[in-house]
């Protein structure tokens, strides 16, 4: 039986799994098993196998198979899933849920949205792995303008990194992100070496582009 409810779920219409008429201006939507009995009501599940079939059925349903069941429908609608920490980082208004295992479904066009968002609020962290990269590593970059547009100008997955991990790893370097304080630690091989600021950054930035 559970097999065939998995199946219910993934063929079925994303509207029709949500109970909702018109997706147009929903761009983000929040999906774990504390729904999964909301989804099944809302397909009519429990007319088929009878309500305690069905409540058995819920029990035996993990994490895992709920998501993987709601993908094709969500997909066809150009939701694809995140990790909600970090959805978190680009959605300031999502609070994560620590107590229960949640995926956000993003529609692709909000998600580059926020992307691009993310990248002007923090553009200056990038500028700043970019100087230490130049001066520090030995890397075989001729000038800091070479070295930011070919590792970090735009690059959104090192900022996803950094935002939900705290830190990145490139080469010898290390970057912690002081969220408290906004700062951006840099280490190589293990020694702390500088604690950057955005507008030291701008500022440091811009005078070695130009000098």
């Amino acid at each position: 039986m559970k097999d065939i409810v998995l199946e219910k779920i993934s063929t079925a219409a994303l509207e029709k799994i949500l109970d909702i008429n018109n997706l147009e201006n929903i761009h983000w939507i929040w999906m774990n098993r504390e729904i999964l009995r909301d989804t099944l009501l809302n397909l009519e599940l429990d007319k088929m196998f009878g309500e305690e079939s069905l409540e058995k059925c819920i029990d035996e349903i993990t994490d895992e198979e709920f998501v993987q069941a709601l993908l094709p429908s969500f997909k066809g609608k150009k939701y694809f899933p995140m990790n909600q920490y970090e959805f978190a980082e680009l959605e300031k208004e999502y609070k994560p849920t620590t107590d229960i295992e949640t995926t956000i479904f993003v529609k692709d066009k909000y998600k580059r949205q926020l992307l691009i968002r993310q990248i002007n609020e923090y553009a200056w962290m990038l500028k700043a792995m970019a100087i230490d990269t130049y001066l520090r590593m030995g890397l075989d970059y001729k000038t800091l303008q070479e070295t930011y547009e070919e590792l970090y100008e735009e690059n959104s997955r090192i900022l996803q990194d950094i935002l939900w991990s705290g830190e990145y790893v490139f080469s010898s370097g290390k970057w912690k992100f002081i969220k408290k304080t906004k700062e951006l630690y840099f280490y190589k091989v293990d020694k702390f070496y500088h604690a950057w600021a955005e507008g030291e950054v701008l500022s440091k930035f811009e005078e070695m582009i130009n000098s």
